[in-house]
């Protein structure tokens, strides 16, 4: 009885040691190369992505129409390179974030032209959410992140038209007012599962704007603090509680993606040029965002961690040739799949079309899983046999 039960932990440990070797191998696929993925339009000349949950789904918005005639925007759902535009996300309609269920949170212009904060299930069915103004004209809101337990953060012009809130919205269509760092204004930007919210408040009169940081549980208010300017903006936090966002620098003539990682704000560069932004980041604390060159033009890009890359440094050579330019990039999730906007000049495509990268795993990493597998095999085997 003794000798099995070691043989049983051996077999036990030694499962878990292959399941820590798949796991690294996995991770390790944080690829040198992605597969490139234009994703259309929905017959207009524009679309882009804004977020990437872990099952591959990606939303965004999209324009109607014809490649030369923009007949309005309407909430894009991608599964992987699928799109689906279903009419009853409603017309003139956006998706900002998406959850690990396929929730998502954005807005919806119910009489037109102004945008106001609406969520849609998986099945496509919307739900208005309250404002602070009735959803009147002038007075627009909207929804900006939703977590994996239905937390919704955005923000929303205030019934007096002097200032904007941000706003929870805590599985209720009824908005909460969360508080500023002293000034009138702000908005909410991101949130995790933890109840940790980010974005940006104005501080005592008004006269600058800080990335901020709010912990919904107990009620509290962090300012996240400049890289020596101005202004800053917390535009998303991982589960892990990283931020990535902006800040202006000393002088206020430059503004540069942030990264800060509990408790250093870590000043991420640009790719030669005057500005950049950090959009989204993933659990492993990679960053996207967009950054400009010594030229003025803009690129999309990946902080790695160490380094910030322009991820046009990933596509094929003949796709470079062919005139595609990664602009920006706005989501990225756990398993390292990139979203965001794409131009192609040589084609027309000016106004941009959403894309999808598709980490391609470097040859060691299909080695290391393929012999993790065959390992992971043999002991089951082998257990069968005692």
């Amino acid at each position: 009885m003794k000798s099995k039960t070691i043989q049983y932990l051996n077999v036990k440990l030694a499962g878990l040691a292959t399941a820590s070797f798949l796991f690294l191998a996995a991770s390790q696929a944080n690829a040198t190369s992605y597969a490139f993925h234009d994703l259309g339009t929905a017959g207009g000349p524009w679309s882009f992505a804004l977020a990437i949950n872990n099952a591959g789904q990606i939303t965004g918005g999209n324009s109607r129409g014809t490649p030369t005639r923009d007949d309005g925007e309407i909430l894009t759902i991608w599964h992987g390179t699928t799109m689906s535009t279903n009419t009853t996300y409603g017309m003139d309609s956006r998706g900002w974030s998406i959850n690990a269920s396929g929730e998502i949170a954005g807005a919806f212009a119910d009489r037109g032209f102004w945008f106001f904060a609406s969520t849609w299930d998986a099945s496509g069915v919307r739900t208005d959410l309250e404002d602070l103004a009735g959803r009147k004209d002038d007075f627009w809101s909207v929804g900006q992140s939703i977590n994996d337990l239905g937390q919704i953060v955005g923000a929303a012009v205030a019934a007096d038209a002097n200032s904007y809130k941000p706003l929870l919205w805590d599985n209720s269509t009824t908005p909460t007012v969360l508080n500023t760092l002293g000034g009138q204004t702000g908005e909410a930007l991101g949130i995790n599962n933890a109840g940790f919210a980010v974005g940006n408040s104005f501080t005592s009169g008004d006269t600058e704007s800080h990335a901020t940081l709010w912990d919904i549980n107990s009620g509290t208010v962090t300012d996240l603090g400049t890289l020596g300017g101005i202004d800053s903006n917390a535009l998303a936090i991982n589960q892990a509680g990283q931020i990535a966002g902006w800040s202006y620098i000393t002088g206020d003539l430059e503004q540069h993606a942030t990264f800060w990682d509990g408790s250093t704000m870590i000043d991420l560069g640009t790719l030669g040029g005057t500005n950049s932004q950090a959009l989204a980041l993933n659990i492993s604390g990679h960053v996207v965002g967009w950054s400009e060159l010594a030229d003025g033009s803009q690129h999309a890009t990946l902080w790695d961690g160490t380094t910030l890359i322009d991820l046009n440094s990933f596509l094929d050579p003949a796709l470079v040739s062919a005139g595609w330019v990664l602009k920006e990039a706005a989501g990225i999730n756990d398993h390292g799949a990139i979203v965001g906007t794409v131009i192609n000049p040589l084609l027309g495509i000016n106004d941009g079309h959403a894309f999808l990268l598709s980490p391609v795993p470097e040859p060691e990493t299909y080695a290391m899983l393929l012999a993790g597998l065959l390992l992971l095999g043999t002991m089951r085997y082998r257990r069968k046999l005692t």
